[in-house]
Parts: structure tokens; sequence; C-alpha cells
């Protein structure tokens, strides 16, 4: 198999930053399996998911597919997942835990299911059962005991490649996906699961019209709740607003240059929601790839071969006449690039490959069965307050390892890491300076309600100009297959009191009264004083309930 499971994440280290240094990777740890699919639970824990293989980590008798990695020891802790999770979807629902959706058939060894190789389910080389109809559920706990909890028969349809989107009662709407192991979701197959539904259940499976039209290449569809309460919805060449409560589908034209669903694969990202944009969403959408042929017909086109795309586009859906618009292109062509968002509102772009696409087989032009070549190994920092022309930063020291298909990223909250079965972090241009020490950062934050006040001692204000200081929430999301499901970068209204010894007090507004702007779950805070941000920490938004 190709190169797999990266992330790219801001790592915790109890309450004091890590011994690194600015601008810079460090290899840290082995992480026990491999991080096809991976989310930050706590501030000091990091936990994987895999598909069904033969991993370090072993757990009850097999192999592991899943760990619990510490951030602050550098070790992992095996857990036990029972049904195969290979290209599952996830996300981050309103009472803190984690829904892992879908996966593949059951297998034996070489990847073989166990009903060709006339094995009963439970019975082959690792224990596995079926995972596309399987829900699994964890809530991410302080004393590293919390475990999986798996439903077989989760929900009533297979579904592999799913993408999860939290809504704002904090229950998830599934979206996508096909039956079972196909390259793409070919016509010919017939195997589209051109549905969505609701987690915890609202009904049966509600059919959409766009999931039927953009086979081949909609898988993982490209989905974000906006603060309009409508869903954006992006696939193939195709776009389209949903609203979930009528079903009702109105399309956008179509995306320019380039495909950016897998398997083409191109780096997304919500940009952050300021006060200085009035929370206006803005979508970015940079690589992928302009494929050779729309039917991704494998044994007709050597995809490996085909350049990927070094295109930006982003379109505001809430406009009035939403259009695509050209940013500014990327250094080099990269698929499989992953945006991670930063807390001083910058985009961390990691991972990817100049050639070729997500997937791999055994075709006689694969690459080590890769359909991918010609790894990006140098990161680059999107701002998008910078000028037009002038937006990527593309100085930074680039990685000695590939990161190609299934590779991952995540924000942690003090440095950016990476995992490749080994935990690789990187640290970002401000880590060696001080970070803001605030306290008082309460448990929850609401949607409206009474300010909070957060002090800061003279040494994180340290003469800064306190009408610049920021305060954040970030939901750092689901990470697999070049996307992050949930990210979301929120700023809350703040204003000052500053005192004549240096130090400050920053009023803090709650969150606007719209769950569509962020979701109920939790989310780290951030205060950036001069650019420089504190160590996240994490708060309940809303409740802590699902409001269903």
């Amino acid at each position: 198999m190709a190169v797999l499971s990266v992330l790219t994440t801001v790592v915790f280290a109890a309450a004091v930053a890590s011994a690194g240094k600015a601008n810079t990777w460090e290899l840290v740890g082995e992480t026990g399996a491999s991080a096809q699919q991976l989310f930050l639970g706590t501030e000091t824990t990091v936990y994987i998911v895999d598909k069904t293989e033969n991993n370090p980590a072993t757990i009850g008798g097999h192999a592991a597919w899943a760990t619990e990695y510490d951030l602050t020891t550098n070790t992992y802790r095996a857990l036990d997942i029972e049904t195969n999770s290979f290209c599952a979807g996830g996300n981050l629902m309103g009472n803190g835990t984690w829904l892992s959706v879908g996966g593949n058939n059951a297998i034996t060894t070489m990847g073989v299911s166990d009903s060709v190789a006339g094995v009963a389910e439970g019975k082959g080389a690792y224990d596995d059962y079926s995972g596309g109809r399987a829900t699994r559920v964890i809530t991410p706990c302080a004393n590293l005991t919390c475990t999986w909890s798996e439903d077989i028969d989760g929900i009533p349809l297979n579904r592999w490649y799913p993408t999860l989107e939290t809504i704002e009662d904090g229950s998830v709407m599934i979206i996508g996906g096909e039956l079972w192991g196909g390259f793409v979701n070919s016509v010919s197959q017939k195997q589209s699961v051109a549905t969505y539904e609701f987690w915890p259940t609202k009904g049966s499976p509600i059919n959409s019209t766009f999931l039927e039209d953009t086979q081949p290449a909609n898988l993982y569809p490209l989905t974000w709740l906006l603060p309009s309460g409508l869903i954006f919805m992006q696939a193939n060449w195709q776009t389209t607003l949903l609203n979930y409560t009528s079903n009702v589908e109105t399309r956008l034209p179509n995306i320019t240059h380039a495909q950016k669903t897998y398997p083409a694969s191109g780096a997304i990202a919500m940009l952050p929601l300021t006060l200085e944009n009035n929370f206006k969403p803005t979508l970015l959408f940079c690589g992928g790839m302009d494929p050779v042929r729309d039917d991704w017909d494998n044994t007709k086109w050597a995809i490996v071969e085909t350049d990927t795309s070094n295109s930006c586009v982003s379109i505001n859906p809430q406009d009035k006449n939403p259009a695509w618009v050209d940013d500014d292109d990327l250094a080099t062509n990269r698929g499989m690039g992953n945006f991670v968002i930063l807390p001083d509102q910058r985009l961390f772009l990691a991972n990817g490959i100049a050639k070729g696409s997500a997937g791999y087989g055994w075709d006689s032009w694969a690459v080590n069965q890769s359909y991918g070549q010609d790894p990006v190994l140098a990161p680059a920092v999107y701002d998008p307050s910078a000028a037009a022309g002038s937006r990527f930063d593309t100085t930074l020291p680039a990685s000695t390892i590939g990161r190609l298909y299934h590779s991952t990223a995540t924000l942690l909250p003090d440095d950016l890491s990476t995992l490749l079965m080994h935990s690789f972090r990187f640290y970002p241009s401000y880590y060696d300076e001080p970070r803001p020490v605030p306290t008082g950062i309460p448990a929850k934050v609401s949607y409206g309600g009474a300010n909070f006040d957060l002090s800061l001692p003279s040494s994180s204000v340290n003469g800064a100009d306190l009408t610049t200081v920021k305060v954040a929430l970030i939901r750092t999301g689901y990470s697999t297959h070049a996307m992050n499901m949930g990210m979301r970068y929120v700023q809350l209204n703040n204003t000052f009191t500053g005192s004549s010894d240096g130090s400050a007090v920053i009023h803090v507004s709650q969150l606007p009264p719209n769950p569509s702007l962020l979701v109920p779950g939790p989310a780290l805070l951030f205060v950036v004083v001069n650019g420089v941000p504190s160590i996240g920490k994490m708060v309940m938004v809303g409740s802590g309930s699902l409001d269903t």
C-alpha cells in the first residue's frame, strides 16, 4: 500500500510547551496503528482509527486498528474496534461524544473479504466484522479508560466513504457513500448510496438528487453547515445548497479548474469566521485534479501519471449570486493536501502528491500499488488577510517523509504534528514565543448570555495593543482523506480593561444565538496576543447534551 496515515496537529504537553523549535519537524513517538482517521479527544489525547489490518498494536488476541495516543508521553494504548472501519466517516456530537460511521466488509489476510475467502465473519485473521452499517461511539476521558462502543447494525444501509456533518441540535447528518469497496462510485456498479440520514435517527434515509447526479466522484462529499442553516455540498464538478428540513436542493455553479472530492482530493477549508468578515463564510478549495476521464475508469487510464492541480478557488455560498473566484495558486501541484486552521487565523497546508490521485490497487501502472506519486514535502501557510498574490508562505522547511494516501492532519492545543505510524510534530512560527496565560476560562460557552472575563498578567500583555487581542473557538474536526469533517474557527467579540501594572481583563461575549455558526460540542478556546496564541483550552459549547 502507499504511504498511509499522517497527521498535522498542534500538540499540547501538559500546560507547558514541549522542547521543539519554531518551524522545525520532530519525530516523537510510535502510534501503534496507522492514522487513516484521527481526532483530538482531550487536551492531551488523540484518537486514531485505521482499517482492519495487521498493525503493531494488539488487543484481545488480534491486531488493533484503533489506539489512543498520549501527547504528554508520546505513547499509545490499544483500543478494541471489531468492525472494519476502513474509510469510515466521523464527527463530534453536541454531548462531547465522537461518532464513527460506516466502513467495509470483514476481511482476512491480503485484504480479501471473509465472504470471498469462505470464512465466517469474526473468524478471519483479524476477528473482524463488516463495518458498512456500523456505528461506533466514544466519549474521550482523562483517565485513559474510555473505550469504543459499536453497533454492527447501527444504520439501515451500508456506507463506505460517508461524510458526517454535525447540525444545530448536536446530532449528525450522515451523507452519501457507496455500498462496498469500489475505487469510485461507478454508475455501472450500481452501489451508490445517494441519500442522507441522521444519527440519532430522525427517520428513514432521504434521497438526494445531487448525490445521484455526481457519480462517480462523490465519495466523501465536501459539506459545511452554513450560518444560514443550509448545507453546502460539493462533489465531482457540481455544487448545491441543501435545506435539510425541507429536503430542497438549490444548484450553484460548477467548481472550476479541478475536482476536489476523492479521489482528486483537494485541500479544503472554511476560512475563519471573524468579526471583520461579519461571520460571512468563504470556502477555499486548493489542488486536486482535472481528471483525464470523468468516469475515473482506472482500466483505461494510468492515473498515477497525471499531474495534480495547483489551482485555488473560493466561493461565498451566502452571496446573492454565489460564484467561484480564483485565488492565489499553490507554489506546486498538490493533490491530497490537508488544510488545518491555526489559532492566528492562518491555514497550515501539509501532505500530498504532485502526480496521481488517492486510491491504491494492483493495476500495472500503479507505483507500489499507489495511485499517487511524487510526494510534496514542503508545507505552506495561507494567510486570508494578505493581499492577493502574497497569501501563501512557502518558505517553511520541507519534511523528509512523504505523506500520501490516508494521510491526516489536525490541530492540537500547542504545536503541529504529523503521524505515519510514527508521530511527527511541526512547530509553527509562533512556537518559540512566550505564550499568553489567560485565567478565568469558563467550562462552557453559551449561545448568547452574559459576558465572561479573562485575566491576562502583564507578562502576557507585554505592552501589546489591547485592541488587537483576539479570542476564538476552534473545532478541530475528524481528519481523514485530506479533509477534517467539522473543522471551524469562530472569533468571539471582546473588549478590555487595562491596568496601570500592565495587566488586562478581557471581556468576552458569548457566541451569537445561532448554533449554525458553531454547532454544540467541545472546542478549543484560544487567546491571541500580538499574533501569539495561548495554549488551547477545551470548553463545551452549548448545554453539553443532544437537543434532539
